[in-house]
């Protein structure tokens, strides 16, 4: 097993038996009076990924304690390894009150050690929450009628793909709709010199991983997903529905041909070679030094790489289009599923009212504003029934969702950016959704990670040529032999009850 697995798998492990000797069971003391006046102050666990660290006395975080009434101080461990500091800081004696969870199964593996607090109790203070976010995610963190965690849910369309569209004005190409199009677009980018050094030194497709070729897969209606250690909370083995039943797509006869397909491109040297092993520092370096010109990505990567590319270069381009349709009509980006993280309470917390006035506040439309745009008058206005960001903003943009806990989008969307142009396009997109998503499944947190990493060690090598794809059935025994037909077998009976439910 790779030891980016072993870190990934034993995340879980570490983290209750830091809390062991500290918490036994679940039956934690009756929560405090529930208090409307409780100010804190209270130590938020939480990290922005992306952004820099705001600056010290901003008027973002003025702002946001004057009008909760709450003080808080932040503690933000670095991004790149925030899952690992998590348990770390969880078990020193210096505790949050409030933390975003890396994972959602992190907020059940605390709660079943009785180190979190029942919001349940709570919710008088949280108006927003109840009325913005879908009672079917808040229902996903409730067991046993004790509600652990306060959801960060998303919309499906969270992807786009991304493809230079200066370059296809040098390539004299249109827009490709289709997949045999998008194939005659990478090999104009590999041969035509679309960057003129006059070297041929790029690739058609590049990116992190198999994430960054969702929109090949999905022009046959399957999400290969991705390794744990590219990140460790996306659920990265999708199951669709066929025939009443739940299948995983990585391993149907679907996804062995969009691998052939992507096998041939490789070949014929349209695929960088060095995209299954990138950082995301490297994926974006590379495309900053005009390296490759078609990726997938999360909805806010292509704008801040143009930001970054148009000071050198004013004639870049990125567009975002529809991915390509197969050749049974089928396109699609992945899906992102309804909850993605949690955030919670410790249960010894002196403030557990200021910390659900301090949650509900990034609820509302004011704190959507704050926490993603910043001030009226300062970062954004209002011209002509338009709200504009201002040159303050630009340069405050490296920070200024540093404070954004919750993916509270509503108020983001009215913004005119053209980061929130981006986030719009996002829902332009056919998606491939999930048919597990949100089934808590024993077999999952098991078998996932060690099943993500055997599939994109697979996908890979099939992909570069190093396995020959008639060992696909091998790689379909292999998959059900680690856990996967057990996993298969125990979404099925959940995903039966629920039918039999309705």
């Amino acid at each position: 097993m790779n030891g980016k697995q072993k870190v990934s798998l034993g995340l879980s492990a570490a983290l209750l038996l830091s809390l062991v000797t500290a918490c036994t069971k679940n039956d934690a003391s009756p929560p405090a009076q529930v208090s409307d006046a409780d100010a804190g102050p209270i130590k938020l666990l939480y990290t922005k990924g992306g952004f820099e660290k705001a600056p010290d006395n901003n008027p973002i975080k003025d702002t946001i304690e004057k009008t909760t009434g709450v003080k808080f101080e932040q503690i933000s461990p670095p991004s790149a390894n925030y899952a690992d500091q998590v348990p770390v800081i969880m078990a020193s004696k210096d505790k949050p009150d409030v933390a975003m969870m890396p994972t959602s199964q992190a907020v059940f593996d605390y709660a079943k050690q009785g180190a979190l607090l029942d919001l349940k109790p709570y919710l008088s203070l949280m108006p927003d929450i109840q009325k913005n976010i879908p009672k079917e995610a808040l229902d996903y963190f409730t067991v046993d009628g004790k509600l652990w965690a306060i959801p960060l849910w998303l919309h499906p369309q969270r992807y786009n793909f991304v493809i230079r569209g200066d370059w296809l004005k040098k390539v004299n190409l249109p827009v490709p709709k289709t997949l045999d199009e998008l194939h005659n677009v990478l090999v104009a980018f590999v041969e035509k010199d679309p960057d003129g050094n006059g070297a041929k030194d790029t690739y058609g497709i590049s990116g992190l991983g198999l994430d960054s070729l969702d929109g090949i897969f999905g022009a046959f209606g399957v999400i290969a997903g991705d390794a744990p250690w590219v990140s460790t909370a996306k659920a990265s083995v999708y199951f669709v529905e066929k025939d009443g039943k739940l299948i995983p797509q990585t391993t149907r006869p679907e996804a062995k041909e969009a691998l052939q397909v992507l096998a041939n491109w490789y070949k014929e040297g349209l695929i960088d070679p060095e995209m299954f092993t990138h950082s995301s520092a490297v994926r974006d370096e590379k495309f900053v030094k005009n390296r490759y010109g078609v990726s997938a990505n999360w909805w806010t990567w292509e704008s801040n790489m143009e930001n970054t590319m148009k000071k050198t270069d004013p004639n870049v381009e990125l567009l975002r289009i529809a991915p390509p349709i197969g050749p049974r009509g089928e396109s699609g980006l992945r899906g992102a599923g309804m909850v993605a993280r949690g955030v919670v309470v410790l249960k010894d917390t002196k403030h557990p009212s200021a910390a659900a006035k301090f949650m509900n506040y990034f609820n509302t439309e004011e704190g959507g504003f704050t926490t993603y745009t910043g001030l009226e008058g300062v970062q954004w206005e209002k011209k002509d029934g338009k709200i504009y960001t201002t040159e303050q903003w630009n340069k405050d943009s490296k920070w200024i969702q540093w404070y954004s806990l919750f993916e509270n989008e509503a108020p983001l969307l009215k913004v005119e950016t053209y980061a929130v142009q981006s986030r719009r396009d996002a829902f332009n997109w056919k998606v491939i959704t999930n048919a597990a998503d949100m089934m808590n499944s024993q077999a999952e947190l098991k078998y996932q990670a060690d099943l993500r990493g055997l599939t994109a060690d697979y996908y890979a090598r099939f992909i570069t040529g190093k396995t020959p794809l008639s060992e696909f059935d091998k790689y379909v025994d292999e998959f059900n032999k680690r856990g996967g037909k057990e996993w298969t077998d125990e979404v099925n009976k959940i995903y039966q009850e629920k039918k039999a439910k309705k």
